[in-house]
């Protein structure tokens, strides 16, 4: 059932595409869809026949939803740097491979740094020194979005919080698929 709706729906897809185009771009659109298409398919050969890599999208996604629960701004926000700034900011460092790779490469170790030392907190804290078993050693606005909040909800009235509620946690659910 899902493959056969997924085949639909990339048809779908490349038929849209190839009517969006005119003239010389018809096979630039199509290389575009089929390149959605196979980025797609590759997501579900690299998270789906594992049963433990599925809860890493699923848990991402929980976490953004619980982020932006509690903080309604988070959402606009994460929206304009990733589909505006980012991909403008490495549009504009492609220009320059070399201070490319330097940026990716200090952003990449500087993730999986985070990653590494937040799994030994969780998992090891006695493996690391005192200062370093929390991240209160870090200036509040690097470790809480609290101070961003205040200024963006006293600027934009449009994101105050429901005084009186407490913060929103969704409870994630195994979620079975229906034949």
């Amino acid at each position: 059932l899902y493959a056969e709706y997924g085949k639909q729906w990339y048809q779908r897809r490349v038929r849209v595409a190839a009517l969006a185009a005119t003239g010389d771009n018809r096979a630039l659109t199509i290389q575009v869809a089929m390149s959605h298409l196979m980025f797609n398919i590759f997501g579900i050969m690299v998270f789906y026949p594992i049963p433990w890599m599925r809860q890493i999208p699923l848990s991402m996604a929980k976490c953004l939803g619980n982020t932006t629960a509690n903080y309604r701004w988070f959402a606009v926000i994460y929206l304009i740097l990733m589909f505006f700034v980012l991909p403008l900011s490495l549009i504009l460092l492609s220009f320059n491979v070399i201070l490319l790779y330097t940026v990716l490469g200090v952003v990449l170790f500087t993730i999986l740094s985070i990653v590494i030392i937040t799994a030994i907190q969780r998992r090891r804290p006695a493996w690391l020194p005192s200062w370093l078993r929390n991240w209160k050693f870090l200036p509040r606005p690097l470790r809480s979005m609290d101070p961003y909040d205040r200024i963006i909800t006293g600027r934009f009235g449009c994101f105050q919080k429901n005084v009186g509620q407490p913060p929103v946690d969704f409870v994630m659910t195994d979620v079975k698929a229906v034949a």
